[in-house]
Formats: structure tokens, C-alpha cells, sequence
């Protein structure tokens, strides 16, 4: 990304709450109106034109040195940022008391000082904010100096907690480490570690709840790069681990949902589909109490991948005949969660949701959803979903027997393979198959349907490749129009 474009994408990045902020936040400022205006003229482009904007400001003062004024628009919104999500985290909660007392101890505020400090520590040690800890320390280290200069005692004392601190920084930063270095290792035979670390030995030797979770994940990573089945058992103590610490995973409840897809990924690799889906199941009654934002975009990609995961196995085993109420469920889940979701996790959802109501025979309802997904033209994300889509659609369409528009989808898809990719061999011979089957009549559909799986399924390497039947099973579609 060039640096001049640094500042429209942060501001293309932005929520409407966080514009609608931004910009009561701006209108405090005595200069505010030039910034805010900026702003707007910044955010209406889609993509950035710096002489445009010249041009519409060529009359202002503060066009002749723009890159002064985008560099204090930008720490302006930063610092908007910053007060609209004062309460993120206990960590930015922490941060900001910790201001609190250097702005009091400056002052020589200090009996409100040690209020602060008190408080922040109360947080620090209940959260297990290490980091917030050390410097908790030296703040009191300053304090007592300040209000009781002899006072040596008080001072060691300081230090030694401070050090305790730094200590399970350090045991922390290990285990880090080991976690990086045995998931680098994982896939090369040549890096493959036989020996358990002795730091993957007692689960004791973990400081705090951050590392029993590096603990227990790195210790599963090392058990599947040794095929060992242990691995699982792992994962499961660390979920039931999770599963004791509520509040702690009500504050941070991006540990609790990326331990869980682990156990899931591993589950559904090993196929023990039920187990993954009762643990799915079980994880989406705590997601439910929790409140999804769209400002939490690592979290809520978390999240998203389980109920994906969830509609891959069910797509895939054929599960939904078993279980067809899920279905409804995901979909109002989709709906509810539209605009906060990453494009690429849209995407997705829509094709599986009209490749499950495609297998269901429920033409009508596919078609709500291939239709979001052709209308939506999110340019260069998924062009493997979207151009599947594509042929999907040709696919319903035909099921509901509507040839008029049959050959106008052709093209459509045609145009639209040519433009992402080069159309495969495969690809030409299924368009090709649209456009005559739209012209037999009915009787004469099973003949063509056996010349279309002999074109594409008789060599004794088919044309289609593997990998392409997880989006569209068509050898099962083409049996099932010949039966």
C-alpha cells in the first residue's frame, strides 16, 4: 500500500458508529470543520485520487500543505478511536488508569495516586496483565520515593514484585516460543521433534491461564506431528480448562473460540463429524450471550469459522437430511450478522446455503441465495465461489425447467469466467451442455446427460477436478438425472 493511501483506508475502514463519533468528536475541535470536511471528501472515493481532492479544495488554506493536514486528521481520528473503544479490553481499560497516575503524580496528587494504583492492580492481578503489572510496580516504586524518600524496605519490596512479574513475562514469552517454533516444524519431517520439551511436561509449569492455553495447544500440535492420538485429549482439557475461568473468557472469549476451532479442525480431519458437531453445537450457546461487533473483526472471524465449519460438515456428509432445523438457525444467523461480516466469510455462507437447499431439492430458496452472491459483485474476493455460483445457477435454473433465461445465463456465466480465469476444459463442455439441453425436448434429457458424464467422467483421469467437486458434486447431480 503507498503511504498516501494509508489515511483513506483508515477511514474506508471505519463503522458508522465510528464515523458518526468521529465526527461529533471533530466538531469540539476549533479547527475541526477543515479536518471533518477532509474527511468527508476522503471517505465519498473509492479509491484514493489525491489531485481530485486538490482540486476540490484548491481554495482552501489548508490544501498548500495537505500533508501536514492528513497527518493531524489522521492522529485525530486515532485519538477518536481510542475514546470510543475505551472499554475494548481490560488491558485498554488498564492503560488508561495507568495515565490516570502519571497525570496525578505529576500533579503531586499522590494519596489520589495510590487510589489509582490500587485499582489498577486490583484489575491487573485479576486478569493476569503482566504487562500492566511491571509497570504497576514502578509507578508504586515512584510513589514511595516521592512520599517516603528513606523508606528502603518499601522499595525492595517493589522491586522483588516487579521482578515475580517480569518472571512470568519471561515463562510466558517460552512458552510463545515453543508454540511458534513446534507450529513451524509441524509439516517437515527434517524439523520433527521426537522429545517432549521439558516445558510441555507439567501443566504447573504454566505461569498464568495464557500459558496453560499455549500449554495444551503446543502440546497437541507436538502429538499430531507424531501421530500420536493424544492430541485430542489435549484440546478437550483445555476447553474444560476454558470452560472453569467464565468471567475471564467473557473478557476474552477470542482464547475460548480459537480453542474450540482447533478441536473442531482436528475432529473434522480425523471425520468424527458428530463430536464435531456437539462440540459446535455446545460453543454456539456460549457465542449467543456474548455480544458479536463489528469493531471486534479478529473475534468475529473466529467466530464465523465455527458455524462454517458447522455448514461444511453438514453440506459435505450430507448430514442436513438428518438434521434440517440447523438450517434455519444458520440463516437467520447470517442475516442478523450481514453487515459485520468479512466479504470473504459472506461469500462463502451464501454459496453453502444454496448448495444445501440445491441438494435438498428446494430450488426456490437456492436461488435467494445464488442470487445474493451474483448480485453482490464483490470484485476479486472468492472468484472460486463466485464463478461456482455461476454454474450453480445454470444448474437450478435448469431443475426449474426456465430455458428462456437459460441461454442469457449462459453468456452471463461465460463472460464472467473469462474475466477472473482462464475457462477450463470442463467448464466449456458443461456451458456448452446448457445451451443445447435448453433446446430437447424432455425426452431426450437422459441421452444427453450420459453424452455429458461420458465427456466429462470417462477418462481415467476426469475432467473435473477433485478439488471441484467439494463445491458442486456434478457427478452426482449427472447420475441423478440419468436414473
Amino acid at each position: 500500500m503507498v503511504k498516501k493511501e494509508e489515511l483513506h483506508v483508515l477511514i474506508r475502514s471505519l463503522t458508522k458508529s465510528e464515523k458518526r463519533y468521529f465526527q461529533l468528536f471533530c466538531s469540539r475541535e476549533s479547527s475541526g470543520n477543515n479536518y471533518l470536511k477532509l474527511f468527508e471528501a476522503i471517505d465519498k472515493q473509492l479509491r484514493y485520487n489525491q489531485n481530485e481532492i486538490k482540486r476540490q479544495f484548491e481554495n482552501e488554506k489548508f490544501i498548500l500543505q495537505l500533508h501536514v493536514t492528513k497527518n493531524y486528521l489522521r492522529k485525530l481520528i486515532l485519538k477518536s478511536l481510542r475514546n470510543f473503544h475505551a472499554n475494548i479490553s481490560k488491558d485498554a481499560e488498564l492503560k488508561d488508569i495507568l495515565r490516570n497516575v502519571e497525570i496525578l503524580y505529576h500533579k503531586e496528587l499522590y494519596v489520589n495516586c495510590e487510589s489509582e494504583l490500587k485499582r489498577a492492580n486490583t484489575m491487573a492481578q485479576k486478569f493476569e496483565l503482566s504487562v500492566g503489572i511491571v509497570e504497576i510496580e514502578t509507578w508504586n516504586r515512584k510513589l514511595k520515593q516521592a512520599m517516603f524518600p528513606q523508606d528502603y524496605n518499601s522499595f525492595k519490596t517493589t522491586l522483588i514484585r516487579q521482578k515475580e512479574a517480569i518472571s512470568v513475562l519471561v515463562n510466558s514469552n517460552s512458552y510463545w516460543q515453543l508454540a511458534v517454533s513446534t507450529s513451524t516444524s509441524i509439516f517437515n519431517e527434517n524439523k520433527k521433534t521426537e522429545n517432549l520439551p521439558s516445558l510441555l511436561k507439567k501443566p504447573d509449569l504454566a505461569l498464568t491461564l495464557e500459558s496453560k492455553v499455549l500449554f495444551y495447544n503446543t502440546r497437541s500440535l507436538f502429538f499430531i506431528q507424531n501421530k500420536d492420538g493424544k492430541a485430542e485429549r489435549e484440546l478437550r482439557t483445555l476447553i474444560k480448562l476454558l470452560d472453569k475461568h467464565p468471567q475471564r473468557m467473557s473478557q476474552e472469549p477470542g482464547l475460548y473460540v480459537s480453542s474450540v476451532n482447533n478441536l473442531v479442525s482436528y475432529l473434522v480431519f480425523n471425520k468424527e463429524y458428530k463430536e464435531a458437531l456437539k462440540l459446535i453445537e455446545k460453543a454456539k450457546r456460549k457465542y449467543e450471550g456474548w455480544k458479536i461487533t463489528s469493531e471486534n473483526k479478529i473475534l468475529l472471524k473466529q467466530i464465523l469459522r465455527t458455524y462454517n465449519v458447522e455448514l461444511e460438515i453438514y453440506r459435505d456428509t450430507k448430514l442436513f437430511r438428518e438434521k434440517s432445523e440447523f438450517i434455519e438457525s444458520t440463516e437467520a444467523f447470517v442475516k442478523t450478522t450481514t453487515y459485520k461480516m468479512p466479504k470473504e466469510y459472506l461469500l462463502s455462507f451464501w454459496f453453502q446455503l444454496a448448495s444445501i437447499h440445491f441438494m435438498q431439492g428446494n430450488y426456490k430458496r437456492s436461488l435467494t441465495w445464488i442470487n445474493l452472491l451474483l448480485n453482490a459483485r464483490f470484485k476479486d474476493v472468492r472468484t472460486d465461489l463466485q464463478a461456482q455460483a455461476h454454474i450453480l445457477n445454470l444448474i437450478v435454473h435448469l431443475e426449474q425447467q426456465n430455458l428462456m433465461v437459460l441461454r442469457y445465463y449462459v453468456d452471463s456465466a461465460r463472460r464472467y469466467l473469462k474475466k477472473v480465469k482462464q475457462i477450463e476444459p470442463f467448464e466449456k463442455i458443461l456451458l456448452t451442455f446448457f445451451i443445447k439441453v435448453a433446446r430437447l425436448p424432455l425426452f431426450e434429457y437422459k441421452k444427453a446427460f450420459i453424452e455429458l458424464k461420458f465427456k466429462l467422467f470417462s477418462a481415467e483421469e476426469p475432467l473435473i477436478p477433485k478439488n471441484m467437486l467439494g463445491y458442486i458434486d456434478y457427478l452426482e447431480w449427472i447420475d441423478g438425472k440419468i436414473k
